[in-house]
This record gives C-alpha cells, sequence and structure tokens, in this order.
C-alpha cells in the first residue's frame, strides 16, 4: 500500500466554556483591534468588560481550536429566528470568526465552519448569515449577499419640514418594554427581519455610548407604533435605528427629528436598500451610500424549501 502524506492534524477543537472567556476575549481584541482602553472611553471597566461576554459563552453556541491549551481560533454561533416571507425560519448568525495570525493557512477555520455548519443543520437551523469581512473568501464556502444597507446624510435643512401626526413622541429608557415589543411587531411585518432575543438585543447595545437615546411615537389612543434610537453628538443626530409600522408613526418620528433642528447641522444613518430615503424627502439632493451588508447561505435545502 502506497504511503499517504497527508498531514495529521496537529489541534484539538472543543466547544467554548465560561473558563475560557479570558482567551475569548484576548482573540477577539487581537483580532479586531479593539483595546480595552477604547472600551473604558464607552465607560466600561476591567470587570464589566469580561462579564460582559459570558451570556454569549453560554448562550452561544462557540467551537475552538486549541493549540494544547491556547486558544488560537474561535467560530461562534447564534441562535436567532427570521421572517422569510411571513414564514418564521431558525437561523444561525456567525460571528467572532477570528484566528491569530501565524495559526492562518493551516485549514483550521474551514474545520471549524464545516463542523459549525453540520451542527446548525442538526439543530435545525436552515440558514447561515453573517457581516462578511471578505465577501471574496466567505464566496468560496457558499456563502452570498443577500442585503445592502444604504448609509445617508441629511443637511439640516433638508430634515422633512411638514410631518405632522395625532400622536406624541416619548424619550424612555433602553428597557422599555414597548420599545423591545415594537421591534417583535416590526419582525413580524417586515421580511428579512431578524426577531431579538435577549442575546440579540445585548449584542445590539454592546458598546453603544451611554448618551444614546430612545424615543417611541405614540398614537392619540396611546399605541406604540414606532421608535427611533439615536445618539446627538458634536452637532449631529445619529440615528442608529428607526422602525415605524404605519404611515402614521413615521411622520411622527420625522416631526420629532425635525424639532432637533437648532441644534443639529445633519443627521447620519442607515436603512436598507429597499427603503431608500432620498424618494421620501422634498429635498432629495442627499448623500447616500450603498454596501453590502449580510451575506448567507442555505444550509438544508429541503427544509428551508
Amino acid at each position: 500500500m502506497a504511503p499517504t502524506n497527508k498531514k495529521e492534524f496537529p489541534y484539538s477543537i472543543r466547544d467554548l466554556t465560561t473558563k475560557d472567556v479570558d482567551q475569548y476575549n484576548q482573540l477577539l481584541r487581537y483580532a479586531f483591534q479593539v483595546t480595552e482602553q477604547e472600551l473604558m472611553e464607552y465607560g466600561w471597566e476591567s470587570e464589566e468588560i469580561k462579564q460582559s461576554k459570558f451570556p454569549i459563552i453560554e448562550r452561544a453556541n462557540i467551537l475552538g481550536c486549541y493549540d494544547e491549551d491556547k486558544l488560537i481560533s474561535q467560530f461562534a454561533v447564534y441562535p436567532l429566528k427570521m421572517n422569510i416571507l411571513n414564514q418564521t425560519y431558525e437561523i444561525g448568525f456567525i460571528t467572532s470568526v477570528s484566528t491569530y495570525p501565524e495559526y492562518t493557512g493551516e485549514g483550521i477555520m474551514s474545520r471549524l465552519m464545516k463542523k459549525s455548519l453540520l451542527r446548525m443543520k442538526e439543530k435545525g437551523q436552515s440558514l447561515a448569515l453573517l457581516y462578511p469581512y471578505s465577501i471574496p473568501l466567505y464566496r468560496k464556502f457558499g456563502w452570498e449577499i443577500i442585503s445592502s444597507k444604504i448609509s445617508y446624510q441629511i443637511m439640516d435643512r433638508q430634515i422633512p419640514a411638514n410631518r405632522t401626526a395625532e400622536g406624541k413622541v416619548q424619550r424612555v429608557d433602553w428597557e422599555n418594554e414597548d420599545f423591545m415589543k415594537l421591534h417583535t411587531q416590526f419582525a413580524k411585518q417586515t421580511h428579512g427581519c431578524l426577531y431579538r432575543n435577549s442575546l440579540a438585543w445585548d449584542e445590539y447595545w454592546r458598546w453603544t455610548e451611554d448618551s444614546t437615546q430612545v424615543a417611541i411615537y405614540y398614537s392619540k389612543g396611546n399605541q406604540p407604533l414606532g421608535y427611533l434610537v439615536y445618539l446627538l453628538k458634536e452637532d449631529i443626530m445619529y440615528i442608529k435605528e428607526m422602525i415605524f409600522l404605519n404611515r402614521e408613526a413615521k411622520d411622527g418620528l420625522w416631526g420629532y427629528i425635525h424639532a432637533h433642528d437648532s441644534m443639529i447641522d445633519e443627521v447620519r444613518g442607515s436603512t436598507y436598500s429597499n427603503e431608500p430615503m432620498a424618494f421620501d424627502l422634498d429635498d432629495s439632493a442627499i448623500k447616500e451610500t450603498i454596501r453590502p451588508y449580510i451575506m448567507g447561505r442555505i444550509i438544508d435545502v429541503p427544509v428551508f424549501f
């Protein structure tokens, strides 16, 4: 029998536990170049930074590759749900994909990816999503762009001035029940929207500045119909998210934005490519930039269709 030249894989692969939180953080910071000093500028203490990762390790499915006891590569999957053409699908959202550079080119990430995809299929997750750091790389593994985002920049003079609604806008705290329920309602009626569980909400707020505000539009009958998540900084309103269940809420939120026109020079934010901002403004000469947003890959074709 001819000898084989196939080299034995020299590392071990296993699930991460809370005992691995320090190495998990170290690898993430190295890969994405986030320093503890930068995090502390957002008001985080050292122990808080460490503790914030425990829920991820406990509730997400994270595979790690180890060189003896050293974590050298990791691949995390968040179990989430998504509205696809008014049907709810179990999906896996891939994140925290990282490898120390001295271990690249050894097929480690390919092994972690294949093992994770098989696990997702076993759990009934028929679709895998991710934010790509390299579109060509993930295309090689079967992913394709499934959504794009539009970043917009609106000068103060371009903010709609004639939007009125019978209801009112009220600022609330981040944990407000109406706020979270609104997103669930929005997801139920919006194709391609992810439902946010507690883990997704934790990630939504992670590293967000403390001065970020949440404002809810309530109808005349006190029904919550839309919300705005925003930050006022250096004469700019940064809109993190704006959702509405109907036109009334949309007009009410634009009226609220316009109420800030004496405080700001411009509004910056993003929306999805099927909701272009310019068509909804009287002055459409705004700056819009389209960029790829999420890539997806069907894991289990019979289940998905």
